[in-house]
Order: C-alpha cells, then sequence, then structure tokens
C-alpha cells in the first residue's frame, strides 16, 4: 500500500539531491563530501566548472568513476577517498560550494568537519547541510510512546549498526547554532520528500530531514 502511494504521488515527492542542487548558486568549484557514486555532483554540472568528490568508501567512488569517466579525463571532475574525520586534504579559500549530505550524523566531530569547511571556502561561499531531523513529528509520537526514533535504516541493525552507527542527531536549532557557531550565515531552511512545499510550512514539526543553506562571512 505504501508503494502505491508513492507510485501514485511521485511528481510531488522531492528527491535530496534536487533540493541542494536548487540551493547551489553558481561558480567555479563544488566539493561534495561524502560524494556517494556521484549523484548529486552529476545534478551540479550545469552550474560549477570543477566538481570535486570524496567519500570514505572507495567502492562508492568506484561507481562514480566510471560515471564520470569523460569529465575525469578533461579534469573537470576529481574524485578522492578520504576520512573527513582526519580534515580536508584541499588549500584555504578554494571553493564556492560545499555540500554535505546525509554525512555529518555520522562523523565524529561536527564543529571539527564545519570549521574545516569554513577553511576551504571562499569568502561568501555556501555551505549546504541536510541532516535528518529528531524533531519530525513521527519521531516525537514514537518518543512519547517510550520508542526508539530510527532516522536511517529501520531494519537489520545487527549488520548495519545501531541506527545504521549514526552518532549525532539535530533539530533545526541545534543544527543552527552549530553552524552559526563556526562564523556561517543561515540563508534558508527547508527539507524534501513526499509534498515538501506543503511540509515546508512548519519544517521543524513536519519535515523528516532539515536542509540549510548557509554562507561564509569570514
Amino acid at each position: 500500500m505504501c508503494f502505491l502511494f508513492k507510485k501514485v504521488f511521485k511528481k510531488y515527492d522531492t528527491h535530496r539531491e534536487d533540493v541542494a542542487v536548487f540551493l547551489l548558486e553558481k561558480g567555479d568549484n563544488l566539493l561534495d563530501i561524502g560524494c556517494n557514486e556521484g549523484f548529486l555532483l552529476s545534478k551540479a554540472k550545469g552550474k560549477y566548472t570543477n566538481l570535486y568528490g570524496i567519500d570514505i568508501v572507495s567502492s562508492r567512488l568506484a561507481i562514480a568513476r566510471e560515471n564520470f569517466e569523460r569529465e575525469l579525463i578533461e579534469n573537470k571532475v576529481v574524485l578522492k577517498t578520504e576520512d573527513i574525520n582526519n580534515g580536508l586534504d584541499f588549500e584555504d579559500d578554494f571553493f564556492d560550494a560545499v555540500t554535505i549530505i546525509a554525512t555529518l550524523s555520522f562523523i565524529y566531530n561536527p564543529f571539527f568537519v564545519i570549521k574545516e569547511i569554513n577553511r576551504i571556502l571562499k569568502s561568501g561561499g555556501i555551505l549546504v547541510v541536510q541532516v535528518p531531523n529528531i524533531a519530525y513529528i513521527k519521531y516525537r509520537i514514537k518518543l512519547l510512546f517510550g520508542q526508539l526514533p530510527i532516522t536511517t535504516s529501520p531494519y537489520d541493525w545487527e549488520n548495519v549498526g545501531w541506527d545504521r552507527r549514526s552518532l549525532h542527531y539535530f533539530t533545526i536549532s541545534s543544527l543552527r547554532w552549530l553552524l552559526e557557531s563556526q562564523s556561517f550565515k543561515i540563508e534558508k531552511v527547508t527539507g524534501s520528500g513526499l509534498f515538501a512545499n506543503l511540509r515546508n510550512w512548519y519544517p521543524s514539526l513536519l519535515c523528516g530531514d532539515i536542509y540549510i543553506k548557509a554562507r561564509k562571512i569570514k
């Protein structure tokens, strides 16, 4: 029934990469942290001259390299296996924009990573962050009845780890505070998913995820 419902209303379903690309502005260099198989980079090709992607899982990057074979030859795409917990191997003030989608919840120290992103962004550069929203009404109801909200995979816990190894949970206010503490100015808060336009009327309660577009102010 759920599958049929989603199929019928598919045209009203806003994908997470589409939201991130919509929030981006045109520029020279874009970095996608936790780029997976390159879905977001592929959708952002029309906005940036050079695309950079890093991921800790080399098998995902292998697929991304197949998808970007021509662009890699032309040096318009750079893909690297990298653990962001150890810092970002890029020079200061290099990127016009950085995206970190479905990744921040899994890293050890969010303050360190956001500080590193600030370092590699140009002055006035854009950061787009996406995380699950622990204040989503579905999760609030679960907590009310003493149940654990699961923001990732609701099954196969023994193999994927408890809540797929999520280390941190965010609300809109806590994510705003994190970014503002590292010299970012918040410009947009939104969400994705089915009927996202309606749910963005009250994203703190109605959106299952949070997107923040922020600008480096120094």
